[in-house]
């Protein structure tokens, strides 16, 4: 398994739980990056995450980067993971196939910190009562750890069920170069909805490229201005009368 962020082969390592208890991740010993399998990231606490940034040979911001970052284990282009329970200034990518969880050696640090803020503040909260606290701040905590992780589990269950809604409506998906910088696209869906093309040369650099802005069952458009040669990701979105949105998987192909 090959790092995200600087392609170094990865290296698996066993952290503990707060619990006592162990498992393992993926660790990047060049750039400080760390692949978790899914949900594994709120299991880690704050103490490991230090040892793990130990480990890292090249200083924080000369980390390099390549142009685009894959998934580890099915080499797909990794996607931003949002939610309320991670902060904006934190950058999760996710692969939308596994569901694995990437994170930076400096976004783990910032994310940990979060929850590990988040759980302080409520243990200042109660130190003016300390026999209450004897109670309620071990419930408290867990509490917080399982909004969190519900919050991931269920911001990555929604990206997963809006794709299969997603392939169960488009069929008939066609792309076909018709000049020499132009590409015709053509799909049709099993019920009338509005309808957009996501297109760039990766995930985070895509462009929004209106197909149908009426319902319809057949939609059809020409993209132009592609270089020959080049690849590109795309992702058709779709919209139902309720006004339900529905985002394929974003697949990539070679102009």
């Amino acid at each position: 398994m090959l790092c995200p962020d600087c392609n170094h082969l990865l290296q698996k390592l066993s952290v503990t739980t707060k619990e006592g208890g162990r498992f393992e991740v993926d660790h990047c010993g060049r750039c400080g990056g760390t692949w978790f399998d899914p949900y594994e990231i709120n299991r880690i606490p704050y103490h490991e995450v230090v040892s793990l940034a130990q480990l890292t040979v090249l200083p924080l911001k000369k980390t390099p980067v390549t142009q685009k970052q894959l998934c580890p284990q099915d080499h797909q282009e990794l996607s931003p993971l949002t939610g309320d329970a991670v902060p904006r200034s934190v950058k999760l990518l996710t692969c939308r196939k596994c569901l694995g969880i990437w994170a930076s050696q400096k976004d783990l640090w910032q994310f940990k910190k979060h929850q590990q803020d988040v759980i302080s503040a409520y243990d200042e909260g109660n130190k003016f009562f300390p026999n209450l606290s004897v109670v309620f701040v071990p419930a408290v905590t867990l509490l917080l750890l399982l909004i969190t992780t519900f919050t991931t589990i269920s911001g990555l269950q929604k990206q997963k069920e809006d794709r299969i809604m997603a392939e169960e409506i488009i069929s008939n998906l066609s792309l076909s170069r018709i000049a020499d910088e132009s590409l015709g696209v053509t799909f049709e869906t099993a019920v009338s909805v509005t309808s957009e093309i996501y297109l760039g040369i990766s995930e985070t650099a895509v462009v929004r490229i209106p197909v149908s802005p009426l319902p319809s069952v057949s939609h059809a458009t020409i993209v132009r201005g592609l270089k020959k040669g080049q690849t590109y990701t795309y992702q058709i979105v779709v919209t139902d009368s309720s006004g339900k949105t529905y985002r394929s998987q974003y697949q990539t192909f070679r102009f």
